[in-house]
């Protein structure tokens, strides 16, 4: 069975058209990548937390638990840059960057399912000209993250309580006592891929490329202002890199 993120609540960014939410997904993420300085880079991700907690009353508590499966990547992306920068205090510098940068595109990421019921994601892809095989499919993929991350919380339970010590041991021990938690999370997922391709086939999936849906979506006068607005701050981001260089550290 396929989870699902969302959460619902009557807020601004949940009445939003799921194409302004695409839209502004994809800036953001273009955005994030244009920074590399933390002095940039962590306004911006604040903004993105306090974005979601006032628009999308999406409380801090929900944002920690989608970006605490990010956090050891986050440690070991802060640990592994002061051995490739020299003087190391500028390589922690650098890497605190990055480590932000991969917070926010987590979250990012993570508000789009979390204010987006996926029947309106698959919606906004194919008003976006989008192939319905290929909405569905991202749709489904992204859909597919808590589902994983539940069933290896899950795996990761039934080992321990028969004796399997994840927490104990170096680096090179902790990581070969992942493989009794690999070998049955990739056997799930290709019974689920399996289980989930039988239910799409039984529904004659793929055999009219027209479809019919029987909900809709349109663009009203807020959705235009906010794709105005989100454009605009887009432009003024791209002008502050590349015209005054704010933001962007040469290595």
């Amino acid at each position: 069975m396929i989870s699902s993120f969302y959460v619902e609540r009557d807020s601004f960014l949940h009445s939003l058209d799921p194409r302004v939410k695409l839209v502004a997904s994809f800036l953001g993420i273009v955005a994030m990548i244009l920074f590399n300085s933390p002095y940039a880079l962590l306004p911006l991700f604040l903004f993105i937390l306090l974005s979601l907690r006032f628009l999308g009353k999406i409380g801090f508590r929900e944002q920690w638990q989608v970006l605490k499966p990010l956090v050891p990547l986050m440690i070991i992306t802060m640990i592994v840059w002061p051995f490739i920068l020299k003087p190391p205090l500028f390589g922690l510098f650098f890497g605190f960057g990055y480590a932000l940068r991969l917070g926010a595109l987590g979250l990012i990421t993570f508000s789009l399912l979390l204010t987006t019921k996926q029947r309106d994601l698959i919606l906004g892809f194919i008003k976006l000209k989008m192939p319905y095989e290929i909405g569905l499919t991202l749709t489904i993929a992204l859909r597919y993250i808590p589902t994983l991350y539940t069933l290896t919380m899950t795996i990761m339970d039934a080992q321990k309580s028969r004796g399997l010590e994840l927490e104990r041991g170096n680096f090179f021990t902790r990581v070969r006592k992942t493989v009794p938690v690999l070998i049955p999370l990739i056997i799930s997922s290709i019974k689920t891929a399996h289980e989930l391709s039988i239910a799409l086939e039984s529904r004659a999936f793929g055999t009219k490329k027209k479809r019919t849906f029987l909900h809709d979506i349109k663009m009203e006068l807020r959705d235009y202002i906010s794709l105005t607005v989100i454009l605009g701050l887009f432009i003024a981001a791209a002008v502050l890199r590349y015209k005054y260089g704010v933001g962007y550290v040469r290595i």
